[in-house]
């Protein structure tokens, strides 16, 4: 089964994860997301929330829930819709998105139970692989602020399928770490080599307690009391691997924009690496809990 990842509330008024990557050396350049689409694949959204309605593409539902209603896509738990706005919230009010000119298709995979089942996921996977918009988009970014114990093998197959269509899927570690670095937490699709799985980090820049840990970690983020976007036009803070994954989504669509708007070659290697390049590593920490390390723009 999967489930999102995600907890806590409070309430502040900024995305603290825009300040804390660096995200505005990019907007001070021009670059906010625009020309890219990021399939955000959870518990639907609040496709009329005032800032996100002007950014949504389109919109689908693969679970039980209102009848299997393809085209709708409500959020009963408000955890898709909070992740949403960490990507491509457009800002109106509250600086929330990362990429706030970024389009999102939004795809539901997990219904009101919180838990989906596998081939709901797997169908949500290929969906966005295979995705077209009116003038031939498709997607630039997966995110799945989700996951599951079990390796399915027809999901490693959806998800090589997204990464050689060169599609950058992004993943939640996972919120079941000990805070033990001997440990492994291993969670899919995040566990897999292909993907960039992503950890949860605080602002004093020590890993989060709950954040999974083992060897194919590749960035960390900031996960913790991260205000955004939740149904009924509401905000809310939320912490979790959940929350870190969306700002790393976030910050690879500003990647691709750039080097879109600069007629720059784009293929899954070169980016990655400019990941790594604009990433610092914590001391005192292993591979197993950071990977590459912070990512700061």
């Amino acid at each position: 089964m999967q489930k999102p990842f995600g907890c806590n509330e409070a309430i502040t008024k900024n995305n603290d994860g825009i300040d804390f990557i660096n995200v505005k050396s990019l907007w001070n350049k021009g670059i906010k997301g625009q020309d890219t689409i990021i399939a955000v694949i959870d518990t639907g959204c609040d496709i009329n929330h005032e800032e996100l309605k002007d950014n949504i593409i389109d919109t689908f539902n693969f679970t039980a829930d209102d009848n299997r209603e393809i085209d709708i896509a409500t959020d009963y738990s408000g955890h898709g819709t909070h992740v949403a706005g960490i990507i491509a919230a457009s800002n109106k009010k509250n600086l929330i998105g990362i990429a706030p000119k970024a389009k999102l298709l939004i795809i539901k995979a997990i219904g009101n139970t919180g838990l989906s089942k596998q081939e709901d996921l797997i169908k949500s996977i290929r969906f966005a692989t295979a995705w077209r918009g009116r003038n031939g988009e498709k997607v630039d970014v997966i995110n799945l602020s989700l996951g599951t114990r079990e390796n399915n093998p027809h999901l490693r197959e959806a998800i090589d399928e997204a990464i050689n269509n060169n599609i950058f899927v992004v993943v939640a570690a996972g919120n079941s770490g000990d805070g033990l670095e001997t440990t492994d937490e291993i969670l899919y699709p995040g566990f897999y080599e292909e993907v960039i799985q992503v950890g949860s980090v605080g602002k004093d820049l020590t890993p989060s307690f709950m954040s999974n840990t083992n060897q194919n970690i590749d960035f960390l983020s900031l996960g913790e009391s991260i205000y955004s976007t939740y149904p009924k036009n509401a905000f809310r803070e939320l912490s979790g691997t959940s929350m870190a994954t969306p700002q790393v989504s976030g910050a690879i669509t500003l990647i691709l924009s750039y080097f879109k708007t600069n007629n720059l070659p784009v293929s899954q290697n070169i980016i990655y690496q400019y990941l790594v390049s604009h990433s610092f590593v914590l001391k005192g920490y292993s591979k197993n809990t950071q990977g590459n390390g912070v990512l700061k723009l």
